[in-house]
């Protein structure tokens, strides 16, 4: 089942994060805790690790775009989904 993966909280002041850069690209494989996007915040850019398993289906926010928090940025699941 597809997950949409959002736009996490990394810090407390933290209203929207910036996508500095993927670190896996559409169709990769990403393991559960693995790095796969690094998050500019109001205060540092941080890798951001997967919640979950699967492939990377699809990248909602490009990198040098922002997102408001909890807003999705990609879907990771099952190839085919």
């Amino acid at each position: 089942m597809a997950e949409v993966i959002e736009m996490p909280k990394l810090s407390d002041t933290m209203e929207e994060g910036g996508i500095a850069s993927w670190l896996k690209k559409e169709g990769d494989f990403i393991e559960e805790g693995e790095a796969f996007v690094e998050i500019e915040t109001d205060k540092a850019t941080m890798e951001y690790n997967s919640p979950v398993e699967g492939y990377l289906l699809k990248i909602l926010v490009p990198a040098g775009k922002t997102s408001p928090l909890n807003k999705p940025i990609c879907i990771v699941g099952e190839k085919g989904e």
